[in-house]
């Protein structure tokens, strides 16, 4: 048992009552610590001894159990956000063992979350998730060559824009946001114009969510006009996609048409196995195209989200429900309430497996408009 652990369980204290002192702490230095799920698996990672504790959580520790930073199994620190020699080391000699086929199998990882993700939701991942990013995030903080630090960024950006959106999802928007930022860094430093424009854009989904649809859809727009010219035409599709999106929570209704009619003459007719991280065809588009017209109170959502929903083989849990709930809003605009109710219900049912708080909340808004 590691010493951090060993105090808290001396004390008593759950690691809800730890992050209440921890919070209390921290607002007399005048920091802001992430959403409490999101500090709780971090603690958990560093009282099984996973991870380094940073410079600020090791003050907040030894604050509130008064104790010194020996005591707590942080020894004497060094100069601030600096490793002992020998840790340096070590960290330079792990990142030094990545190759290509390594920067594969970190993809793959990614990948498998990803799928994960797709049927189970974020929360029962979120831990796997945390420890994949950190990962590589040292590796690529500490890796040498070039080349190989440019694949450890791709797959950084990859993973840490999934992420964003399985925060965003469970309802931690702030953490969602900084995720997108490391993604549109990482972006940057692999130089890869899809995954820069994937990250800004899906950023913009954090707007949405806070009510700011008219920022949102600047931010969508910026990304288009960013990597015009750079992106191959599936991201093309899901940029158009998007900015259809971010004009109908606009009220935009001739902007969204415009859009979507794009996104669907620019959609190929294969999937691009140069962007894994996108789900795209036109049983998707017909749900996003659904889901756009929903928002603008449009009965034609109806014939689109009916025919998205029989061509759904059950392997995307998340977007099921997201598209019964989009078709349960289109029906209640059309009077139908027993049908709209019966998409609700069975909605329902696939956000308690995904422990999507996003989409719990659409449900129970939809609910009080029906009342």
């Amino acid at each position: 048992m590691t010493a951090l652990r060993a105090r808290r369980e001396e004390r008593g204290w759950t690691k809800t009552q730890l992050d209440v002192r921890l919070r209390t702490a921290a607002r007399a230095r005048n920091e802001v610590l992430p959403q409490p799920q999101s500090l709780a698996r971090q603690i958990a990672r560093w009282e099984n001894g996973h991870g380094a504790v940073s410079e600020l959580y090791q003050q907040l520790f030894c604050e509130v159990y008064a104790c010194s930073p020996a005591e707590l199994g942080f020894g004497e620190p060094d100069a601030p956000g600096r490793a002992t020699g020998d840790e340096f080391a070590l960290e330079l000699a792990r990142a030094s063992t990545v190759d290509p086929a390594v920067v594969s199998l970190l993809q793959d990882q990614t990948d498998g979350i990803r799928r994960l993700d797709a049927r189970q939701g974020a929360l029962l991942i979120a831990a796997q998730m945390d420890a994949h990013i950190v990962h590589i995030d040292e590796l690529r903080r500490h890796a040498v060559r070039p080349g190989i630090r440019q694949q450890l960024a791709k797959v950084q950006a990859d993973a840490s824009t999934l992420a964003g959106w399985q925060t965003l999802d469970i309802g931690t928007p702030r953490e969602a946001w900084e995720h997108f930022e490391r993604a549109k860094a990482a972006a940057l430093e692999a130089e890869d114009a899809a995954l820069l424009a994937f990250a800004t854009a899906e950023q913009a989904y954090v707007l949405l969510d806070v009510g700011e649809a008219e920022q949102a859809a600047e931010l969508v727009a910026y990304a288009r006009d960013r990597t015009a010219g750079q992106v191959p035409g599936l991201m093309r599709t899901w940029l158009s996609a998007a900015q259809g999106e971010m004009a109908a929570a606009a009220g935009q209704r001739d902007v969204t048409r415009s859009a979507l009619d794009e996104a669907t003459a620019l959609l190929p007719d294969e999937p691009d196995a140069e962007l894994p991280f996108l789900a795209l065809n036109a049983t998707h588009l017909a749900r996003w195209r659904g889901n756009c017209f929903a928002r603008l109170g449009d009965t034609q959502a109806i014939d689109e989200l009916t025919s998205a929903l029989a061509a759904m083989d059950g392997t995307y849990t998340r977007a099921e429900s997201g598209l019964r709930i989009d078709l349960a809003g289109a029906l209640l605009v059309r009077g139908e309430h027993r049908t709209a109710e019966e998409h609700l219900g069975a909605a329902r049912l696939l956000v308690n497996r995904t422990g999507s708080r996003r989409q719990l909340r659409r449900i129970e808004q939809l609910r009080a408009k029906a009342s």
